[in-house]
């Protein structure tokens, strides 16, 4: 579901342009005076029916938000903001016109400034979708600009990781339901040989993990395994890949430890198996992310599981990393 306040994500040109007109007909310039400069809001703003703070207020704009300037008085701004259809004065402030020199790169900070802030404040989540909607608007409003790719990717993982939080916790992993993954995708499929599509891919391999609880079906953990040993096979360079490579090891030791425990999952030959796959993974991690936390960690667990020392297995299944 789109964010309220927010423009539908993939307006073209061509429909901003019809956008712009539009707003040019409300405000009674059609055929008479210079178009609308577009804009970007990069913070709250409130809107005035006139040019004065003390004036009514008739709406606001949120950052992320698109609006067509007509003309300026004194401090004050005339403006259109299509999101809200509502017409007004706001400060002279507070935005970036999306013709301006540095505007992309602008708009860009005013998102981070606004993730770290939500991250700050324990997860603040209109603070999140303002940067989101930032990020939007750099991947939209600025398309040639290198930081698009990253802007897309990371209002995608906001947006749906403020979703996945929201989900409630199923009695059974088989149960879990996911939200809309199409910004993600989106990602993937107009930037499949960038690092954010990298990004992308690994958000979503929790989709995969629906089989069952651990400690009840050990075979799940191998499925998981198979799941973090493709992504690495397919992402070898990626940004991700070490804690990818980290996550099946991690599976592994787990998988080592249910097998070897007496019980009807007791399996001899499994066990070996996990045993000699947890310590070629680490030292494959060692040789190829040398310095990094996931090979200390990895090295941690292989010593454990050299030494028989089996691992803690979660009360409850985890949605993708240890």
């Amino acid at each position: 579901m789109r964010e309220k306040g927010h423009r539908a994500e993939g307006t073209g040109d061509r429909a901003a342009a019809v956008i712009f007109a539009v707003l040019a007909l409300a405000l009674g310039l059609a055929g008479q005076a210079a178009p609308l400069q577009k804009a970007v809001a990069l913070a709250p703003t409130t809107i005035y029916l006139g040019p004065d703070t003390t004036s009514t207020k008739v709406g606001a704009v949120r950052p992320g938000m698109d609006f067509g300037i007509q003309s300026h008085t004194g401090d004050f701004a005339q403006v259109f903001v299509g999101a809200v259809g509502v017409s007004g004065w706001i400060p002279n402030h507070g935005y970036a016109l999306l013709d301006d020199a540095g505007a992309a790169e602008a708009v860009f900070g005013a998102a981070v400034g606004l993730e770290n802030q939500a991250e700050e404040t324990g997860g603040e989540r209109q603070a999140a979708l303002n940067a989101a909607n930032l990020y939007m608007s750099v991947y939209s409003d600025f398309p040639a600009s290198a930081r698009a790719a990253e802007a897309l990717y990371r209002a995608a993982s906001i947006r749906w990781q403020l979703k996945l939080a929201e989900e409630p916790r199923r009695p059974t992993p088989s149960e879990r339901q996911f939200p809309d993954d199409s910004g993600l995708h989106r990602v993937i499929n107009k930037f499949g040989k960038t690092p954010w599509a990298a990004r992308a891919e690994y958000d979503l391999l929790v989709e995969h993990f629906t089989c069952g609880v651990w400690v009840e079906k050990p075979q799940c953990v191998e499925k998981e395994i198979h799941t973090y040993q493709g992504y690495v096979k397919k992402y070898p360079g990626g940004p991700k890949t070490a804690e990818a490579a980290y996550d099946a090891l991690y599976r592994a030791g787990i998988a080592w430890t249910l097998y070897r425990a007496p019980g009807a999952h007791q399996d001899a030959g499994k066990a070996a198996q996990y045993q000699r796959q947890v310590a070629d993974d680490a030292a494959t991690l060692a040789r190829l992310y040398p310095a990094t936390d996931w090979a200390a960690q990895a090295a941690l667990i292989a010593f454990n599981v050299a030494h028989n020392t089996p691992l803690t297995v979660p009360g409850h299944t985890p949605m993708g990393g240890p």
